[in-house]
C-alpha cells in the first residue's frame, strides 16, 4: 500500500486515505496524539473494507422490503 500502486497500475483506490492517514501520523507530538488522526484512520479503514456503506446497502434493502410488504411505491431518488 505504501507505494500507491493499484492492482492495475494506477493510483491504488484508497491511497489517497493512507496518504493522509500517514501524513498525520508524522506530524504526531506530545501535544497531538496519534488519537487526534482517528478521522483520517476511520476514512482510511471504510475504504478498505466498506463496512459502512455495506451497512447502508442493507438499510436500503430492509426499507424497500417494508414498503413493498405495505404496497407502497419505493423510489430510491
Amino acid at each position: 500500500m505504501s507505494s500507491g500502486v493499484g492492482v492495475k497500475g494506477t493510483l491504488g483506490r484508497c491511497y489517497p486515505f493512507y496518504a493522509d492517514l500517514k501524513k498525520c501520523v508524522q506530524k504526531k507530538t506530545l501535544e497531538s496524539p496519534t488519537a487526534m488522526c482517528w478521522a483520517e484512520n476511520e476514512d482510511y479503514f471504510e475504504c478498505m473494507h466498506g463496512f459502512k456503506e455495506k451497512a447502508r446497502i442493507l438499510q436500503v434493502a430492509a426499507e424497500r422490503k417494508r414498503r413493498e410488504k405495505l404496497g407502497e411505491k419505493f423510489d430510491i431518488s
